[in-house]
């Protein structure tokens, strides 16, 4: 589902079939990973970028390069040299258990938190959920919590039919989803209470962009022109790596981008100057939009 809706987002859900024979060939390349998450997503978006791209690997995303450099273990077989020569290039591929090179984090967390923390569990609470939980900590230490208000029904309106139980499917798995309250937290996000497969679970939402079907977003002509860098896919901006008058290679990482929860780097094609940048980080973006300028 999650790869129909990528390629109906571009008009181009007709190649789903050459998606679906992409798919073993791209596992093959990486040594047959079981095809479950995460490794199933990263075939899986690998997959959509060689064939929307018209060259595999024209685009390798971020989450690839990772796993061929060791960071989610050994391949159960062999891997593609030739791929993986062109994805990390001579650097070292890790041997050993990658949560190994982790370091110990708990003693920076509880430094960090300090005294709102008075047990173990409200510095996992702090590592989790580090903005919120903080909040939720501080307020418990003020006195100061507060049940967040329901928002009232709205009065003079006819009344409607509202969905509140839902089936939803993610990955291939089926969840049961009711809504069982909405709040308002302010700030413009809005609170859902909700049920998943019977177990009750809160849900913060905050709009920072909002999405333009139908073409490039307002401001942003149509890429042209070998030194017009654009994306393969529609996504969010995490990273610009570059700034205007900035001297750039053919080849050379310009931005990160978000697409499909993998990341990619969106390179230069040509050498040259960047003379323009439109977009910013956490912006959305769509195919064949000019993203930077290069000349």
């Amino acid at each position: 589902s999650n790869l129909a809706n990528q390629l109906k987002e571009q008009n181009a859900l007709d190649r789903i079939r050459e998606v679906f024979a992409e798919i073993p060939r791209v596992r093959e390349d990486l040594g047959f990973p079981p095809l479950v998450t995460p490794t199933s997503q990263i075939v899986g978006t690998q997959a959509v970028y060689n064939v929307l791209s018209g060259e595999r690997y024209k685009t390798i995303t971020n989450e690839v390069k990772r796993y061929l450099l060791g960071g989610y273990g050994q391949p159960p077989a062999p891997i593609n040299a030739e791929l993986q020569r062109k994805a990390i290039g001579n650097e070292t591929v890790m041997e050993s258990r990658p949560a190994d090179s982790i370091a110990p984090e708990m003693d920076k967390l509880r430094a960090k938190v300090g005294d709102l923390a008075t047990c173990e569990e409200d510095v996992l609470t702090f590592a989790m959920f580090p903005d919120i939980g903080r909040e939720f900590l501080q307020q418990r230490l003020d006195g100061t919590l507060q049940p967040e208000p329901l928002i009232p029904e709205s009065k003079g309106k006819a009344p409607g039919t509202v969905s509140t139980e839902f089936k939803v499917d993610v990955h291939g798995e089926t969840y049961d989803v009711a809504i069982t309250g909405v709040g308002d937290v302010g700030g413009g996000k809005r609170k859902m209470y909700v049920s998943v497969d019977g177990m009750p679970e809160e849900v913060v939402f905050e709009t920072i962009s909002e999405f333009v079907s139908g073409g490039a977003q307002q401001g942003r002509k149509k890429a042209s022109d070998p030194g017009h860098v654009t994306t393969p896919l529609p996504g969010n901006v995490v990273e610009v790596l570059v700034n205007v008058g900035d001297k750039v290679n053919s080849g050379q990482s310009t931005m990160i981008i978000e697409a499909m929860k993998m990341e990619s780097e969106l390179l230069a094609n040509i050498d040259g100057e960047v003379k323009a940048i439109h977009v910013t980080k956490g912006d959305r973006v769509t195919p064949g939009e000019v993203l930077i300028e290069i000349g």
